[in-house]
C-alpha cells in the first residue's frame, strides 16, 4: 500500500483535534502514514495537546492564521515531499470517524477502480444520520453554483453507494501527490498544488475540476463511510470566506464555465445516475 500523507489545519481547535485523534488512530492501523498538522497561531493548549497524541504526527507551528485553507495545504505539501504515488488525505480538524473501516474503503475504491484522480467520502452532521456531503453538483436553479448534493437528506441506503461526480468536498479527500502537484501552479507563491486564489470557498471544486478537466482523472465518492462533519467550524469563528464570496464565485466561473457539466437534474431524476457497480 502507498504510504498516506494526512494534511490537517488547525486554529485553537485543540478539543477538535483530540475528538480526531480519538476517532482515526484505530483507521490507521496497517496503514503506512504520516499525519500531518499545522496550527495556524493557536492561543489555545494545542501545543499540550498535541505533544500527547501517540502516533506518527509532525507538528507544524506556524505563526498566524493568514493563509487560506489552499495555501496552508500546500506548504504542507511543500514540507512533507511526498513521492509521486503517494496518498494525500486533506482531513479537517472538525471531523470524527464512527469506524475503522472509512480511510480503508476510500483507499481501496481508489486502487479498484481505473483513472481515479480523487475520492471524497460520505458525511454527515456531528451526532444526526443526516447528510451533509454526498457529493457536489451544479443545477441551473442555482445559476451553475455548486452545492452538496442531499444535503441535510437523512442517509439511506442510496448515499451508501458510490458514485461519480465532477466534485467532491475538500473537508476529507483523498488523492495521490502527482495530481495534487498539478492541480495548478500559483504565480506569486510559486508554489505547485492547490490555488492560493480562493479565498476560503471553492477551492477543493477547482481542484476536483482541475483534476477531472485538466489531468483527465475520474472524481469518485465513497459511500462505504462513516464519518461526521461540523462543518466550517474556524470560519463560524471567523467569516473571512463571505467577504471574499463573489471573488471566489467569480473566479471559478471564468476558469470553469466552459467545463462544468449542470448535472444536479441527472442525479435528481435518475437514482442510479452514475453508480459505481
Amino acid at each position: 500500500m502507498s504510504h498516506l500523507h494526512i494534511f490537517t489545519l488547525s486554529w485553537n481547535g485543540a478539543n477538535k483535534l483530540q475528538s480526531l485523534y480519538n476517532s482515526i488512530l484505530d483507521s490507521l492501523k496497517d496503514i503506512k502514514y504520516d499525519w500531518h498538522v499545522k496550527d495556524n497561531g493557536s492561543i489555545d493548549n494545542t501545543d499540550q495537546v498535541v505533544s500527547q497524541f501517540k502516533c506518527n504526527i509532525n507538528y507544524i507551528k506556524y505563526h498566524n492564521n493568514n493563509q487560506n485553507f489552499s495555501a496552508g495545504n500546500n506548504y504542507i505539501f511543500n514540507l512533507a515531499k511526498p513521492k509521486d504515488d503517494d496518498f494525500i488525505l486533506l482531513l479537517n480538524n472538525d471531523v470524527t470517524f464512527n469506524d475503522n473501516k472509512s480511510i480503508k474503503n476510500m483507499i481501496n475504491l481508489f486502487n479498484k477502480e481505473k483513472n481515479v484522480g480523487a475520492v471524497g467520502a460520505k458525511l454527515k452532521y456531528k451526532n444526526t444520520n443526516k447528510l451533509q456531503h454526498a457529493g457536489v453538483v451544479f443545477g441551473e436553479h442555482t445559476r451553475g453554483f455548486p452545492f452538496h448534493y442531499r444535503a441535510n437528506e437523512v442517509d439511506d441506503e442510496q448515499s451508501s453507494k458510490n458514485r461519480e461526480f465532477q466534485v467532491v468536498t475538500g473537508a476529507v479527500l483523498l488523492t495521490k501527490a502527482k495530481y495534487y502537484k498539478n492541480i495548478c501552479l500559483n504565480n506569486d507563491s510559486k508554489i505547485n498544488g492547490m490555488s492560493e486564489e480562493f479565498i476560503w470557498a471553492f477551492d477543493d471544486v477547482d481542484a476536483c475540476l482541475s483534476i477531472k478537466y485538466n489531468q483527465g482523472k475520474r472524481i469518485l465518492y465513497c459511500g462505504k463511510t462513516d464519518i461526521f462533519h461540523e462543518e466550517s467550524v474556524s470560519l463560524k469563528n471567523n467569516p473571512i470566506n463571505k467577504l471574499w464570496m463573489s471573488h471566489n464565485l467569480a473566479r471559478l466561473k471564468s476558469k470553469w464555465q466552459s467545463n462544468i457539466k449542470l448535472d444536479y437534474n441527472n442525479y435528481k431524476n435518475s437514482v442510479n445516475f452514475n453508480i459505481i457497480k
